[in-house]
């Protein structure tokens, strides 16, 4: 019997095996050798190498990796979708920023993604313009969007095009609705291939083709993040706006509250940094500073 050897993308992962994007097709695989006691270790968005034919597929190479996230479990990941709404639920942007924080430390792209704009009153849309005019001077993509009406929508699709995407946020600013739409309520990948196993996937996919070229994670997103590993004073270099003027403020180790000389706090007053933004670094911090206080206690 001849085997081919195939390189594709894993979907999703079960104890028992994972399906692999190859091109146009889908191919359920299991384990081979030491993968088989290791399967936890090959996470969706994995590029791995494929062995078989005639319908048995064996997973043989998990190939390295350019990043991976604990929690969602994702592999490979370009970028990172932040949703939240200023409205049903009302979201503190500080979650946001704990989020971003965390994708800027991983090197992973984001974009901020304000959700439900169809439920904005004239004072809910003033809170959501401020938001997005914070994070636009922080150097970030922004979208305003609404699952229901269909506003954003084609410009986050835009945004998709080609890339391994998450979307991640609290709940209730409306995720599920969003992958629902984006990915035309479409939770299977399709039929599988004729040399794989022929059958409709919908339980097992956890990327779903989205766009043009892209994968759209099938996922409520981040689980509670904490920030215990970030030292205080490198929390700074972590909000993008900041990171640049860092190296200018008078001492080299300011945190930048109280601090004489801060280069920061000027650009704050200057209006080069939002408010809003240093506002959550501030409470971020004191975050910061709690943890590593009882970690060396």
């Amino acid at each position: 019997m001849r085997y081919l050897k195939l390189e594709g993308r894993v979907l999703s992962v079960r104890s028992d095996g994972c399906l692999v994007s190859v091109g146009a097709d889908v191919f359920r695989c299991g384990w081979r050798g030491r993968l088989r006691y290791e399967s936890q270790k090959v996470l969706a968005g994995d590029i791995v190498e494929i062995k078989g034919g005639s319908g048995i597929w064996v997973v043989s190479r998990v190939l390295p990796r350019k990043n991976a996230l604990i929690r969602p479990p994702f592999a490979n990941v370009d970028q990172v979708v932040v949703v939240f709404s200023v409205v049903e639920p009302e979201v503190d942007p500080v979650v946001v920023d704990r989020l971003l924080v965390v994708l800027e430390r991983e090197g992973i792209a984001a974009v901020v993604c304000v959700n439900k704009s169809d439920l904005y009153d004239d004072g809910t849309a003033d809170a959501a313009r401020k938001i997005i005019e914070a994070y636009k001077l922080a150097g970030y993509p922004v979208v305003l969007t609404s699952a229901v009406t269909g506003n954003g929508l084609d410009v986050l699709v835009g945004l998709l095009k080609g890339k391994v995407t998450v979307l991640a946020g609290p709940s209730g600013v409306g995720k599920s609705l969003l992958i629902s739409k984006l990915t035309g309520s479409q939770q299977a990948v399709g039929e599988l291939s004729r040399i794989g196993r022929g059958r409709h996937t919908t339980k097992w996919v956890s990327l779903v083709p989205v766009g043009d070229g892209g994968y759209l994670a099938d996922t409520p997103g981040f689980q509670k993040v904490d920030l215990v590993t970030i030292e205080p004073e490198r929390l700074s270099y972590l909000f993008r706006e900041m990171a640049e003027l860092v190296p200018l403020c008078r001492f080299p180790r300011c945190l930048h509250k109280t601090e004489p000389g801060c280069r920061v706090k000027e650009a704050v007053s200057e209006g080069a940094v939002a408010e809003l933004r240093y506002e959550n670094y501030l409470r971020l911090l004191d975050e910061c500073l709690e943890a590593w206080r009882k970690r060396y206690e």
